[in-house]
């Protein structure tokens, strides 16, 4: 599959201040270093805009009227994702009382009137790295998690292949792992011009079991590459980016089945397509990962390898 590339993010800041003069010099100091910036001129505005932008970091005056930026300071961090978004706060208070204060209630770091913009841009510039720096650390935990989680799926498959288990239930209990590993609402194998062999999906979503399995496999549409071993994956959440060959019919059983992206896989059985494992994100669109495209690419041989002999034995006798 090929993946557009990650476009490079400006770095949002909030500038908070009810001096509207100090907010135009922020604002203009931080746009000179390459920043985009949104400002608020009370704490009330600056919690809408947080909420509104997620801007990646926050210039905080301490003292403003009605809700000074200790109070503000202490609301957004309640929210839950700010664990990481530092917040620098600016004061004329240059003493251990409203320091301690301002540490306490949750802020990154301190600055104090009158400001030299040389340190305020090294201060911005560093905070604003320590944050990627920390989320990156969390993307990089949660990517072993997960590889972590995919591997005893794998485990588990190949044991039960060399202790045989009742093939309806190996299926239903790997897909069932597997939609908690993704985390997608509906995913099920198909056989090619045969039965829907399993499904599994979460509560109050419906079933594909009374539908054309050609309309779920897409199978119609992508014969070929599936036939050269290619997982399609497709974006139904934007229409600019739905193919020109899926039928009326295909979209508008998609949109019943409330599916944002659909993730099909060729299962080959002798070096033919045997069966097609399908996967649906329906509250949300998903980005695949390439190690993950991997990871469900060997899924798909395991279950293979799980499925054909297993049901020839069953047509045997």
């Amino acid at each position: 599959m090929k993946t557009s590339p990650i476009p490079v993010k400006i770095p949002l800041v909030l500038v908070v201040d009810d001096d509207r003069a100090m907010r135009g010099l922020l604002k203009v100091a931080i746009e000179a270093q390459g920043y985009g910036v949104i400002d608020a001129k009370n704490g009330e505005e600056c919690l809408e805009k947080y909420v509104q932008f997620k801007p990646d970091m926050i210039l905080l005056d301490a003292i403003m009227p009605e809700m000074d930026g200790f109070s503000c300071c202490k609301r957004l961090r309640s929210f839950p994702d700010t664990s990481h978004l530092p917040i620098l706060m600016i004061t004329a208070l240059d003493d251990q009382e409203s320091i301690d204060k301002a540490f306490e209630v949750g802020a990154t770091d301190y600055i104090t009137k009158p400001i030299y913009w040389t340190v305020l841009s090294q201060r911005v510039k560093y905070l604003l790295y320590s944050s990627q720096a920390l989320r990156e650390l969390d993307r990089f935990k949660l990517q072993i998690e997960r590889q972590q989680q995919w591997q005893q799926l794998n485990q588990y498959i190949a044991q039960n292949l060399r202790q045989p288990l009742e093939l309806k239930s190996l299926l239903t209990e790997s897909l069932a792992k597997l939609r908690t590993i993704i985390w997608a609402e509906r995913v099920g194998i198909h056989q090619v011009k045969g039965p829907l062999l399993a499904e599994v999906m979460e509560k109050g979503y419906p079933s594909v079991k009374s539908l054309s399995w050609r309309i779920i496999t897409l199978f119609d549409c992508y014969q070929t590459s599936y036939e050269q071993g290619k997982i399609k994956i497709i974006d139904l959440s934007n229409p600019e980016n739905i193919p020109d060959n899926l039928s009326e019919q295909m979209l508008t059983c998609f949109n019943q089945l409330t599916i944002q992206t659909i993730a099909v896989i060729p299962i080959f059985n002798q070096a033919e397509v045997w069966g097609i494992l399908w996967i649906h994100h329906c509250q949300s669109p998903y980005f695949w990962e390439s190690w993950e495209i991997d990871y469900v690419t060997y899924l798909g041989d395991l279950l293979a390898i799980a499925c054909c002999p297993a049901l020839s034995e069953q047509k045997s006798s």
